[in-house]
């Protein structure tokens, strides 16, 4: 009865695994076939495999612009919030002064505000900040929108560190800084690998902050990038659009294979710390 059990999570889970991979691999059969074969053949595998379908992907869309866009976006982000949000989160769990627990509940509250709700005053407070058409008019409402996520996760964690590390650094002649660049920050590195990473799948997929406040063709990011040569093309060459789909999709999935082992060593190295 137990063999049949076992038998049958594991058929269970294959199957859900299938499941999550199917979308990729019909995204990757329909980018080598042709205009015609998409509609004849739209799930089976090409009966012509079409790999020029990416070099005029690649032609036809300036991938490389974007991409620099996207990293530099993704990139800033990540930079920014992590050191903002790892010093706030320091301050809110390791030093008591008035206020911190109100400062906690407002914070938090981050996590349930849309960006569409405050888009239309954020958007002119990017012009009367003069960082409309910069690279800045994105970065710092991705970096705003992530603090509270960002700040949350870290507080768990060092709220779980023991006083002791603070107290034998004081002894050493460490002052607040170097005790939290170099004692804090090293034994927090598993909450900073996950949130780079949930920061980076949320920035580098993010589309309508980016329609609206990117403005030029060449600030925008690939999300952007992808639709402008979507409608350029038309909606009929499926073949182009699932090889864009692909090369866009690229670093997203990078980061997800990445993810996994960081992700299980994140957590893992949070238990032992509890």
């Amino acid at each position: 009865m137990k063999m049949i059990s076992s038998g049958l999570k594991k058929l269970f889970f294959v199957s859900v695994g299938l499941a999550f991979l199917f979308p990729l691999f019909w995204m990757i059969t329909l980018s080598l076939k042709s205009k015609s074969e998409v509609y004849a053949n739209p799930f089976g595998l090409p009966q012509e495999w079409l790999f020029s379908n990416y070099t005029e992907v690649l032609t036809k869309y300036d991938f490389f612009k974007y991409f620099k866009n996207s990293l530099i976006y993704t990139g800033g982000t990540i930079i920014i919030t992590l050191l903002l949000g790892s010093m706030l989160a320091y301050c809110l769990s390791r030093m008591n002064w008035k206020g911190n627990k109100y400062t906690i509940n407002y914070i938090a509250m981050g996590l349930i505000i849309p960006v569409e709700v405050v888009m239309i005053p954020l958007y002119m407070f990017i012009g009367q900040m003069g960082i409309k058409e910069t690279y800045w008019g994105l970065i710092l409402p991705y970096s705003a929108f992530s603090l509270a996520s960002c700040v949350l996760m870290l507080y768990a964690f060092l709220r779980s560190l023991p006083r002791e590390l603070e107290e034998a650094s004081c002894i050493d002649g460490c002052n607040i800084y170097r005790c939290f660049f170099r004692i804090i920050l090293p034994n927090i590195k598993p909450a900073l690998y996950i949130q780079s990473i949930l920061i980076f799948m949320r920035i580098w997929n993010e589309f309508v902050l980016a329609f609206i406040v990117a403005g030029p063709d060449n600030l925008r990011p690939l999300s952007v990038g992808l639709m402008s040569f979507f409608v350029s093309i038309g909606v009929s060459h499926w073949g182009l659009i699932g090889a864009a789909m692909i090369i866009t999709s690229i670093p997203t999935i990078i980061a997800y294979l990445i993810a996994n082992e960081q992700i299980e060593n994140s957590l893992t190295a949070s238990a032992m710390l509890k």
